[in-house]
């Protein structure tokens, strides 16, 4: 080979290199440029959602009960990143955290927010074996944990109290409540929250005002109590219970309890939710 076609052999690689490390999350994402993007996947069972900053930054919660998690982020975003800014778990239940855990095998993530809620589950046990060998910051949240990334604030409003260790039999009612928010909208993501957990917040004066509420425990009836619907006062409803539910979620009583509303109800179950932040 000549010296001047080694010489334009270079350059091209070096272009394509540029192109790869610098632009090449725009090339290769599906999502559009500049934005606020959350997105609540249709997965089999529990809760798997994706935000992505208008900056790239990248944040997961939960992750479902199988692999489905990772097909899903890779339909959104480039096959050679293999970095995530933050996991947020918000309780140990396996629809919850299981596909997450498969993330994390092959992906570097950077934080690991969780209750603290312990559970004595070798899977489960094995997020912190992992975060230990790829140097992952593990992060036990209560309502003092708040993140701020890219002009979106990530305000973790229940537990209020530090519960390291703790093994609440009913985990549901310990898990992370947080309100994302941007100066445009708000969500609020509610885990698997039942009624006494939604009391214990209105007691406690915490503010719940959302534009989006991501309905407690899939649609549950032990869930979306009348006056937690109406301190959270959404204009929009999205239901995640999953396309092998096999708790018959959402329950009837509920559904009907969100039409009288009168306010738009999407479901992740007939397809991925994508909301502009």
């Amino acid at each position: 080979m000549s010296v001047k076609k080694m010489f334009f052999l270079i350059i091209g690689i070096v272009g394509i290199l540029f192109l790869t490390i610098f632009i090449g999350k725009e090339i290769f994402s599906h999502l559009p440029n500049g934005k606020n993007i959350m997105i609540f996947f249709q997965i089999s069972r529990g809760d798997a959602f994706y935000l992505r900053t208008a900056n790239g930054k990248e944040i997961i919660w939960d992750g479902g009960d199988d692999t489905s998690f990772l097909e899903k982020l890779s339909e959104y975003r480039p096959f050679y990143d293999r970095t995530l800014d933050y996991w947020i778990i918000t309780h140990p239940d396996s629809d919850h955290y299981y596909g997450g855990l498969e993330v994390f095998k092959q992906y570097n993530i950077k934080n690991i927010i969780l209750s603290g809620v312990s559970k004595d589950d070798e899977k489960y046990k094995e997020i912190f074996t992992l975060a230990k060998e790829k140097n992952t910051k593990i992060i036990i949240a209560n309502s003092s944990t708040d993140v701020m990334i890219d002009g979106v604030f990530i305000d973790i409003l229940f537990p209020v109290e530090y519960i390291y260790g703790s093994s609440e039999k009913n985990g549901n009612n310990y898990a992370l409540i947080q309100r994302i928010s941007t100066e445009k909208k708000s969500i609020l993501l509610t885990a698997d929250i039942e009624k006494e957990t939604e009391e214990k917040i209105l007691e406690l004066g915490i503010n719940i005002s959302s534009d989006i509420l991501k309905v407690p425990h899939h649609g549950s009836k032990s869930s979306s109590s009348e006056d937690f619907l109406k301190a959270v006062n959404p204009k929009e409803i999205i239901f995640t219970t999953g396309t092998k539910n096999k708790f018959g979620h959402p329950h009837i009583e509920i559904v009907k309890r969100y039409e009288e509303l009168n306010i738009p109800i999407t479901n992740s179950r007939m397809g991925d939710v994508i909301v502009e932040l």
